[in-house]
């Protein structure tokens, strides 16, 4: 087995935290609310946002087929 040296090490940790930062898949939906419809996605903490404002959509929000 190879040994790896400090920068190889540093490296390696770059990479698995780059990884991590990579942009998530965004699937978008017409939605219906209160007071509004429009395109929006769902983001990685669950919550509903306009497509093009990108503002957290307030109260229920039913997908629209």
């Amino acid at each position: 087995m190879p040994k790896t040296t400090p920068t190889e090490g540093k490296a390696a940790v770059a990479v698995e935290k780059s990884a991590a930062a990579l942009p998530f898949i965004i699937h978008f939906f017409m939605v219906q609310g209160i007071g509004f419809r429009c395109t929006a996605y769902c983001d990685q903490q669950g919550t509903w946002r306009d497509a093009l404002k990108n503002e957290e959509l307030h109260g229920d929000v039913r997908i629209l087929e």
